[in-house]
């Protein structure tokens, strides 16, 4: 009698990272180079994805301890991040003020004319995000913001 092999495992999600950190500017630029790290060497994503992928994750996570935690005061980020199916989805919860209105900002698009000083404040970087990711949904749920991106042309299925 003849076995049939065993179907082929078909892994449909893989957490690739799962941090907690403080919200504090320095954790965040540690936690995005990290992720960087990870995502280059051990995920195979292509430079200019990775590229991307990093001002998405400065934004998002800097808007957190900005706005989420303000004036010094104290929390904790979680980013995670999985592949699903070929695409990098991204997860970031905190437990700080909800955004306003109870949605994402629609961020507003720098104008191509600028007087000689620097450019105000005033949401660039939501439009940034918008512009650059392909799913963008935000949920408050029992005092808990959580933010869902998908990253446009970043997954590649994993080994």
């Amino acid at each position: 009698m003849q076995h049939e092999p065993p179907p082929a495992q078909v892994r449909l999600s893989e957490t690739l990272i799962d941090k907690t950190f403080p919200a504090d500017f320095r954790w965040v630029r540690r936690t995005v180079q990290e992720t960087v790290d990870v995502l280059s060497r051990d995920c195979a994503v292509r430079p200019e994805d990775i590229d991307t992928i990093q001002i998405i994750l400065a934004e998002a996570l800097n808007n957190v301890v900005e706005h989420a935690y303000p004036e010094d005061s104290k929390g904790d980020v979680t980013l995670m991040i999985r592949r699903r199916r070929g695409a990098l989805m991204c997860e970031i919860k905190d437990r700080g003020r909800p955004m306003p209105n109870g949605r994402v900002p629609v961020g507003n698009h720098p104008s191509a004319k600028t007087d000689d000083g620097p450019m105000p404040e005033g949401g660039y970087g939501w439009f940034l995000i918008r512009e650059l990711v392909r799913d963008l949904i935000y949920d408050r749920k029992n005092g808990e913001n959580v933010l869902f991106m998908t990253f446009a042309g970043s997954g590649r299925p994993g080994p």
